[in-house]
């Protein structure tokens, strides 16, 4: 390709080409684009202003807590009982050991006391 075929071909291509836009194309582009985003933003604020009056309602129109009836501390007690948890690994023993315990041999001098 010699020099002149190749400006040739760059002249064709340019002519081709489409000139920019003009300065009223560009601005009603560019408002366009302007109001839908603006609208874009009422409808996103409308309906999270929706989403928050409905929260609100239902939390306005929501039952109150219940009260639970009291429970009396005779009744508790009664109806539990509590065990260690170690007490599985205790061998199971067939005596009571505070009614086995042998009575403390008393000292022979009075204000000693008993022997330990």
């Amino acid at each position: 390709m010699t020099n002149s075929d190749f400006q040739r071909a760059l002249k064709h291509q340019h002519a081709q080409r489409e000139s920019a836009p003009g300065f009223e194309e560009t601005w009603h582009a560019a408002e366009i684009r302007y109001r839908r985003a603006r609208r874009r933003y009422k409808v996103l604020a409308g309906l999270a202003a929706t989403v928050a009056a409905v929260a609100i309602v239902l939390k306005v129109l929501a039952p109150g807590p219940t009260e639970l009836p009291l429970i009396e501390m005779g009744e508790l007690l009664g109806s539990t009982s509590w065990q260690a948890p170690s007490d599985v690994l205790l061998p199971d023993h067939q005596f009571d050991l505070y009614q086995d315990l042998p009575a403390l041999i008393e000292s022979t001098e009075v204000a000693t006391g008993a022997f330990l």
